[in-house]
């Protein structure tokens, strides 16, 4: 039919635009916070329909050889769920950061300590990175989770703010449903049908982060009108952070070849605090969602910086082995 295939062609199109679509749909979110109040009751079924883009776009061969030979995703795992929070919770303490800034302290720690975002592997897709790759080290470290979040809530925070059951249901639900519902559909659309699909699937990743973008901007304007001044240094902040945490994870993996250090460094850069607000929003202080919607920004934005990156050095196939 016309209108199908215009649509697919429409959606190729923004999928063939990755990174750089990526990045004008936070500035389109932020043009449209009157939208968020229609779009945030739908934010669980778009983190949804991420993930089982996710696994649409990873080759299934590929993903199960990570799990064949699962020392590389587990090392990355622990770093990303252990290592890292370690470190960095520790320099937010040495740093006085507790005492400093109190109001941001509980959110920056629970930034650390949660998941990468459940797009990871969708952003891996639009930057042409290991997509598999970033895709099994979700799930390894989305299983770790229940345990590692709430035991770092306790270290830095002396108190647990998640309930691991709660926690391990709620992520299990998301990456065991859109996994049965991304093998129902290759199994009745084909894997040649699916690998066809490649940038209209893209297209609507492209789609689904700018809702998201939406939902989180809406307190952005308000904010910023507020006290510019701070809002500058806020963006600052979690701009260095953010830079650090990709920065010192890609140091780390380097010699594993670029590709999959900086899949490693995106997970640790790109933190699910989302999840944080959906849990625990209604308990946090305005600061914290105004921290949440400014840390889209170098989500949103870094990934178009960071590709002329791949491209340029023509990132080499990793060795298999880990």
């Amino acid at each position: 039919m016309p209108i199908l295939q215009g649509l697919r062609a429409a959606l190729a199109w923004l999928g063939r635009q990755g990174t750089r679509a990526l990045a004008v749909s936070v500035f389109c979110g932020l043009a449209l916070p009157q939208l968020a109040v229609y779009v945030k009751p739908f934010l669980g079924e778009t983190v949804f329909v991420l993930l089982l883009f996710s696994y649409l776009r990873t080759d299934p061969s590929a993903f199960n050889a990570h799990f064949r030979q699962p020392r590389l995703t587990i090392i990355a795992s622990l770093w990303t769920m252990v290592a890292v929070p370690l470190l960095f919770g520790g320099a937010y303490v040495l740093f006085g950061l507790r005492e400093g800034i109190p109001a941001l302290y509980t959110i920056m720690i629970l930034q650390i300590a949660i998941t990468p975002i459940t797009s990871s592997a969708a952003f891996a897709a639009l930057m042409g990175l290991d997509v598999a790759f970033s895709l099994a080290a979700l799930i390894v470290s989305t299983a770790l989770s229940p345990l590692t979040t709430v035991a770092f809530s306790y270290l830095f925070l002396g108190s647990s703010v998640f309930s691991p059951v709660e926690l391990g249901l709620k992520l299990l639900f998301f990456f065991a449903g859109a996994g049965a519902v991304a093998y129902i559909i290759r199994r009745i659309a084909g894997a040649g049908w699916i690998d066809r699909q490649k940038e209209a699937i893209d297209g609507l990743n492209v789609i689904a982060v700018f809702i998201f973008a939406i939902a989180a901007m809406e307190s952005v304007p308000r904010n910023v009108m507020a006290d510019p001044v701070f809002a500058l240094k806020l963006l600052g902040l979690i701009v260095l952070v953010t830079a650090a945490l990709i920065g010192l994870s890609v140091l780390v993996f380097i010699r594993i070849g670029l590709d999959r250090a900086l899949v490693i460094g995106l997970g640790n850069g790109f933190r699910n605090i989302g999840l944080v607000m959906a849990t625990l929003g209604a308990s946090l202080p305005e600061m914290a969602w105004f921290y949440f919607a400014m840390s889209q920004f170098p989500i949103y934005i870094f990934p178009l910086l960071l590709k002329p990156l791949t491209n340029r050095l023509k990132l080499a196939k990793p060795p298999t082995g880990a």
